[in-house]
């Protein structure tokens, strides 16, 4: 880990005295991070000093940073390690971040992968028959970057001042673990479930059949819609699937032709997050989040929420998730609503965070790219506020998008629709360039089975 030049104990005493972001010190807050510590520290991802202990001979990595809680979806608060803060000393001069000095040496390869995650799902989908039935499931890293740790010495890289109410002896938090806010906590995070990937799809070729158990199996394929599956193949037809990753999101998408087929793949995946997360002895702790397990995430179902987006392995559509079509939504009637009765404008960095959100919802209606091009005159622009009474092309533009999304749920997209067709000419040539840029997105043929099963 390489993170500039050591910090001299000056700069450490004003990088202490500063202590967390002023926002952090609510009641709730500071019971938040007093929890998370006492967790972090019962895992062994975290030790806490005394600053009074190490001020004067603290270790030549250390550097402190702010820490800072975000609101969270499913909790409270998300604890960031605000690591691209530069402090501001006393003798007019700036302390470097330590993102601001860290040289990158993680591979990038890995991260590079991941806006195409979604269109290799959907070039999976688009290739099924009609009469193929999908299913789906998806696993989560609990606490992903918590998993990866940070070589002897280097962790004191991360520390922070734990937030306390004052008066209180100062105390420091050393994190063991690479951290969120961490430039390179990404690509090393990346690498790491990318390569669980790449392993679980080398155990989906085994023979069906030969993987051990795994003691999450019940939450893969003990339900309906998999027992309605036969025992044994009905046709020639062999199991196919594909098996993604997003950062820390696992996927696997099944066209099964028996039972088997399901906890096959499903083995397979968690299988292999385990050989690179190793499992742990209490099912709350482990890597594959047992919570999201509860929720009926891991069950292989033919309806399933991927990246964003509702999709239906029968019908094969898909639409933008619930959710995040009502938020934008309000989000759009808010807008055109006060552009009516008032001369307030939308901040630029609202507005530009909102179009992403509505480009992206887009993915699954192709034709609403169109409605954009007078929110991408805007955007190129970058003034502080955009007015929609100013601009009728772009209020009507937002306006017909709003309808767009609203009305998307009644007729969801089908997956074929998305794909461009196979061209009539010269063949053979873009066969070679899909595959090779597609390959993984190709539903893989089913391994051998094993003796005496249909090949």
């Amino acid at each position: 880990m390489q993170t500039g030049k050591e910090w001299t104990k000056i700069q450490l005493w004003e990088a202490v005295e500063r202590g967390p972001h002023v926002s952090e010190l609510s009641a709730e807050a500071l019971e938040h991070f007093r929890e998370e510590a006492r967790e972090k520290v019962a895992t062994r991802q975290a030790t806490i000093v005394d600053w009074d202990k190490i001020k004067d001979n603290p270790p030549p990595q250390m550097k402190v940073s702010p820490i800072a809680a975000i609101p969270h979806k499913s909790k409270a608060f998300r604890s960031i390690l605000d690591l691209s803060f530069s402090l501001r000393l006393r003798d007019g001069t700036t302390l470097p971040s330590v993102n601001d000095s860290t040289t990158k040496t993680a591979p990038g390869g890995a991260i590079n992968q991941l806006g195409h995650a979604l269109q290799r799902v959907i070039h999976a989908f688009a290739e099924a028959t009609d009469d193929d039935k999908i299913f789906m499931a998806k696993w989560d890293i609990k606490d992903g970057f918590w998993r990866l740790d940070a070589n002897a010495g280097d962790e004191w890289n991360f520390s922070y001042v734990l937030p306390q109410p004052p008066g209180e002896p100062v105390k420091i938090v050393i994190p063991t673990s690479l951290q969120m806010g961490w430039v390179e906590s990404p690509p090393y995070f990346c690498t790491a479930t990318e390569t669980s990937r790449d392993i679980a799809t080398t155990y989906c070729e085994t023979e069906i059949g030969t993987l051990p158990s795994h003691k999450f199996d019940k939450h893969v394929s003990e339900n309906d819609a998999t027992r309605e599956l036969p025992d044994t193949p009905l046709t020639n037809k062999r199991m196919r699937y594909l098996i993604e990753v997003y950062v820390d999101d696992f996927m696997a998408i099944v066209i099964p032709t028996t039972q088997e087929d399901v906890t096959h793949v499903g083995r397979a995946v968690m299988h292999g997050i385990h050989d690179v997360f190793p499992a742990d002895d209490n099912d709350a702790n482990d890597p594959i989040s047992e919570k999201k397990l509860f929720k009926g995430e891991g069950k292989m179902s033919t309806t399933k929420t991927i990246l964003g987006f509702d999709f239906d392995g029968i019908e094969k559509t898909m639409w933008l998730e619930s959710a995040k079509q009502d938020q934008l939504l309000t989000i759009l009637q808010s807008w055109i609503k006060t552009s009516e009765r008032s001369t307030n404008g939308i901040p630029f960095k609202e507005f530009e965070s909102v179009i992403a959100k509505i480009r992206h919802a887009f993915t699954a209606l192709p034709a609403g790219l169109g409605l954009l091009s007078p929110c991408n005159a805007i955007l190129r622009t970058r003034k502080n506020i955009v007015y929609l009474q100013r601009n009728m092309a772009l209020k009507q533009a937002l306006t017909l998008c709003r309808t767009l999304l609203r009305e998307s749920t009644a007729q969801p997209t089908r997956y074929k629709e998305l794909v461009r067709a196979w061209p009539d000419y010269d063949v053979s040539q873009f066969c070679v360039q899909y595959n090779t840029y597609f390959g993984r997105a190709r539903l893989r043929p089913d391994a051998r089975r094993v003796q005496g099963q249909t090949t």
